[in-house]
């Protein structure tokens, strides 16, 4: 599913260049639940760009579900993102003027679903993550784990290939964060592929295996 070679990235600052990530070998097979660790600086933000096609590598390769995406276009990266990528993010993203429907079902919308199938997919969604009666309610009207629900669902409406998971407990309260985290082993019962970045070692001991990344290199540690 996702397959990364030797993957390099650096940035310029001011005068200096950044190398950020180094020789970076990443593979990830269909149905796995991995974890990135790492401390803030480590890398872990870029790493997640990239996979998630908001950044592009400098050297190396990087193949999605066996799409190169090195030398794709801005547009080429934004149609696998709504077509192969759920992003989660740890403060939810979710557009305040609108109704959790209407949140959960823009995605389908983006990608030119006609409206009933779109609300009959969302609705499906909302019933999944356990808010099916929370449809005509707006964000500031739920819990924020209630909204990390919404914006899972808004993820898996699209029945994406991965689940991209940006510090998704980080925002919330132990317990609440305890209740997404049983969502997310839920979900890898149920077949998703779930890559879940985080800086936090409760939280990546959950996954079917760790990569620790530090000063921009995967290292062996014991966790």
């Amino acid at each position: 599913m996702i397959e990364i070679n030797n993957l390099n990235k650096s940035y310029l600052m001011k005068s200096e260049s950044l190398h950020v990530l180094k020789n970076i070998d990443l593979h990830v097979e269909e149905g796995d639940y991995i974890a990135i660790l790492g401390k803030s600086g480590s890398g872990k933000t870029t790493l997640m760009n990239i996979i998630g096609c908001m950044d592009t590598l400098d050297d190396g390769s990087y193949c999605l579900d066996k799409i190169e995406t090195s030398h794709l276009s801005q547009n080429e990266l934004a149609r696998i993102r709504n077509e192969k990528i759920g992003f989660i993010f740890q403060k939810y993203h979710l557009i305040s003027t609108y109704t959790v429907l209407q949140n959960v079902i823009l995605p389908l919308i983006i990608r030119g679903v006609s409206r009933n199938e779109a609300i009959e997919k969302a609705n499906a969604m909302l019933k999944l993550v356990g808010l099916d009666n929370r449809g005509k309610h707006k964000p500031h009207e739920l819990s924020g784990g209630q909204q990390q629900r919404v914006a899972i669902a808004r993820a898996l409406v699209t029945e994406p290939k991965i689940l991209l998971a940006d510090e998704p407990t980080g925002a919330l309260d132990s317990k609440t964060g305890e209740e997404i985290l049983e969502l997310f082993k839920l979900l890898h019962q149920q077949g998703h592929t779930i890559v879940v970045i985080t800086h936090d070692v409760k939280v990546a001991k959950l996954s079917e295996k760790i990569f620790y990344l530090e000063d921009g290199r995967f290292i062996e540690t014991e966790i």
